[in-house]
Order: structure tokens, then sequence, then C-alpha cells
């Protein structure tokens, strides 16, 4: 771009002081024919010797050759007598005896017309300006030529007046101006080279690392560190595929110890169930009420790991939903699930206070529906006989906060930081698959709240589940 702007530049640059020196020459040639036009008048034949001087003090200084030239074309006087200034062409023979020109000024003229013959000269002497254009090529230059015709006062052509001038002082400014073009394309050249090879190195080398790392990742290596440097969306790029590994490897950790930790609970069903089963196949025992033994404990296995599964694949279905949230009314689901764990059998009912101002919030309402019945049925089963759980609704940072509150013994200290954990049951007897809390923890998490508990000191516990409005702020969980 700047080598076409800068090359455009120098034409209209040249063009500019080509027409500067046709109107400095124009000029000149006016100047003198008027001077020429009052010696007339005054009596003054053309060619007097003071023309000579006048022509000479009129050309010092401007590096332009002028000539009178007589009705025939003959040069009466020369600015330069003792040789041309710059241009190709000899001093006229009648001056040649004050001549210095060389003999290669005669050479480099030889193919130009006489002056006489020349066209602009004609042109002039009947009475006509003209200017004309023509080149030298050693050293390669452009002569400019002008002819003015001299007029008595009768209006008669007396003569004419011839100014040449070199477009050299031309060249060499352009010479100047290119040069100085070239050093700006030169220093631009080397700026725009430098700065690509910053740019490139500087997007290449971070992707290079980056597409290390991934290779790596994709070779199944874990722990691979991921390079963030760089600056804009290269950096942006490499803090997204860091988040991007980073959740990748808790994804892939949460699935071992997810498995992990199913295969330890179905061991022991599983185990029980096995042994049961190879005891009744062998007939070690023949007494009946072994037998209905061992086949109320197959039962009671094979109902564990029922639930289990259940509970399994709900967890699973929460954690992997995916979708926008819908509003819920938590109002109105509170007192559907407490109504449903009230009339259960045997159950105690369920007392509901509804304090909040606001009644929805963004989320799943099956999900959510899930987690307050577990929070419910723990309540119920670890409260006393006579003892109805609480629910209670409030507003709270934006959001709202569901507590459910029962009478048990509460949970000891030592306990508390694992009851949210997959699996963790503080008393297996009652039937609990250790994934109640666990699920709600996951419902929590997939609406952007907070789980958490709180053990008073007479015993009880409190069971918090907290869901933001459109926008808040999550509330610290305390024990």
């Amino acid at each position: 771009m700047v080598p076409v702007v800068g090359l455009e530049f120098a034409r209209a640059y040249e063009r500019q002081l080509l027409q500067a020196l046709e109107r400095d020459m124009n000029d000149q040639a006016a100047l003198t024919v008027s001077l020429l036009e009052h010696d007339l008048a005054e009596g003054i034949a053309l060619g007097a010797p003071r023309h000579g001087k006048v022509l000479s003090q009129a050309a010092e200084r401007t590096r332009t050759r002028i000539r009178v030239l007589d009705p025939s074309g003959e040069v009466l006087s020369d600015s330069h007598e003792g040789g041309p200034p710059e241009g190709p062409e000899p001093a006229p023979p009648s001056l040649l005896g004050r001549s210095v020109t060389s003999d290669v000024a005669t050479r480099r003229a030889s193919t130009w017309p006489a002056v006489p013959d020349r066209v602009e000269v004609r042109r002039a002497l009947a009475g006509e300006h003209s200017a004309h254009t023509r080149t030298a090529h050693r050293p390669s230059a452009v002569f400019l030529f002008i002819a003015t015709p001299v007029r008595a006062s009768d209006g008669q052509v007396r003569g004419a007046v011839y100014v040449t001038r070199s477009t050299l002082p031309v060249l060499e400014e352009l010479h100047r101006v290119r040069r100085s073009l070239l050093k700006v394309v030169l220093v631009t050249l080397a700026i725009s080279v430098s700065v690509t090879l910053l740019l490139a190195f500087s997007i290449s080398s971070p992707l290079g690392r980056l597409a290390r790392a991934a290779a790596r990742i994709t070779r199944g290596e874990r722990q691979v560190p991921v390079p963030v440097a760089g600056t804009g969306e290269i950096r942006e790029l490499a803090q997204s595929f860091k988040a991007m590994t980073e959740e990748l490897d808790q994804r892939l950790r949460y699935i071992s110890d997810f498995a992990a930790d199913v295969a330890h609970e179905f061991k022991s069903p599983l185990t029980s169930i096995r042994g049961a089963a190879e005891l009744l196949a062998e007939g070690a025992s023949e007494i009946p009420e072994d037998r209905e033994r061992f086949l109320q404990n197959i039962l009671l296995d094979a109902e564990r790991l029922d639930r289990l599964v259940t509970r399994l694949l709900v967890l699973s279905r929460i954690e992997a939903r995916e979708g926008h949230l819908t509003l819920v009314d938590v109002a109105l689901l509170l007192e559907r699930v407490s109504q449903r764990a009230s009339h259960a059998p045997g159950a105690e009912p369920v007392e509901l206070a509804l304090t909040a101002t606001r009644r929805w919030v963004p989320g799943h309402e099956a999900d959510l529906e899930i987690a307050v019945s577990n929070l419910i049925d723990n309540a119920q089963r670890y409260s006393p006989a006579g003892e109805a759980p609480r629910v209670l609704l409030q507003d709270d940072r934006g959001g709202l906060r569901i507590t459910v509150r029962d009478a048990g013994p509460g949970i000891p200290e030592a306990r508390r930081a694992k009851v949210f954990d997959r699996f963790y049951t503080t008393d297996g007897e009652r039937g609990g698959t250790g994934l109640g809390l666990a699920i709600v923890s996951s419902v929590a998490r997939a609406h952007g709240g907070a789980v958490w508990l709180e053990c008073e000191a007479e015993g009880g516990t409190a069971v918090h589940l907290w869901l933001p409005g459109a926008r808040s702020a999550a509330p610290r969980a305390s024990t």
C-alpha cells in the first residue's frame, strides 16, 4: 500500500513541478517580449548589445536560456553566449568566437533540427505562441522550448523570443523525493515485517503449546499443564481450553469415584445374596426357619439394590440434565410435597410455614420436588414419634430459602462434613441408601444454589436449601 501511494505521490509531484516550470518560462518570455517591444518603439533594433546583457542577467539565476531571433530564425542575442547552461545546444555560429561549447554538447544536439527549422520557432515567427518538448538521452533529460513572437507597434512580427529550460532541476528534486520515499518504504517494510513476525510468533507459539497440550490429553494423560499465554483472543482461547481441561479432569475424577462408590455399595448386598443363594442351593440347612431367613435376607438385599439403582438413576439424570430453566412456584410445590408426605402411612404430619414475599424461582420443577421430598423424608425418619417435621419458606438474598427441621438426635460434628457425600449414611439400619442428601446437593448445584445444615445443641437438625432468583449471590454455608 505504501509503495503505491508513494508512486502516485511522486507522479503528482512531477506534474506540479513541470507545470510550475512551464509557467515560469512563460512569464520570462512575456517579460522579455515586453522589453524588446518597448525598445522597438524607442527605435532600438533587436539584437542590440544591451539586449545580450539584459538576457544574461534575466537568465543568470533561473538556469534558463533565452534567445532573441530575427524574422528568419537566426539568433541575434543569447543569454549564454559562452555555451549552454545545461542543455545540449551549442552557441550560434555568429558567437563561436566567444563559445566554450564542448564537442559532446554538439553531438548530443545533432539529432535536433536547426533553430530556424523548428516547428515552435516557425509558428512564433508566424505570429503564434508555441511550445515544444524534446528529449536528450545523454544525460537523460527533457527540455522545454517556448517561442513567443515580438511585434512592432504596427503589429508586424519582427522576431521571436526563444526560451529553453531543462527539466534537470525537476529530475533532481524528484530523485530527492524518491530517495526519501524509498527510505520511508524501507522503514515501513522493516516495521511491517517485524510486526508480522512478532504477531506470528505471539500467535503461533501459544497455539503450538496449546496443540501439544491437547495432543497429550488426547493420548490419555492426566494433569497436563495448560499454558495461558498470548494476548487478546489467543489468551481467551488458552483460558477457555484450560478451564475445559480442568472441568474434564474433574468430570473424569467424578466418574472414577462414582464407579468406585457404586461398586463398593453393590458389593455387600450382592455378596450377601450370593452367600444365601449358595447355602440354599447346597441344602446346608433343612430347617424351614433357616430357609425362610435366608430367603428374607435375599429379598431385603434385592430391595436395597433396587433402591440404590433407582436413586442412582435419579442422581445421574439430575447431574446430566440440560436445557432452559422455567419459573417454578416454590410455595405451591412445598404445599404439594408436604401434603403427600403427611398422608404417608405411619408418618407424622408436616408443619408448613410460608413467610416469603415471593413464590417463583427459575428451575426444574421435577428435580426440586425430588430434593424437597428427600429432605422431608429424612426429617420424618429421624424425628421421634409425636414430633412433626417443620418446613419453612422465607426470602433470602434475592432468592428463596427452604428450611426442613426435624426433632431428632442431631448429627455428630465429626460426621456433618460428609452427610452430602454419595452413599454416606449415619444409620444404615433405617433403610437409607446414603443418596438422599447427595441428590439434594446435586439439585442445589444444578440451580446455582447452595445447601447446608445446622445442628442445635439440644438436638434436632435443620437443612437449608437456598435457590437463587434471577440474579443472586449464593450465601455461605454454615454448620
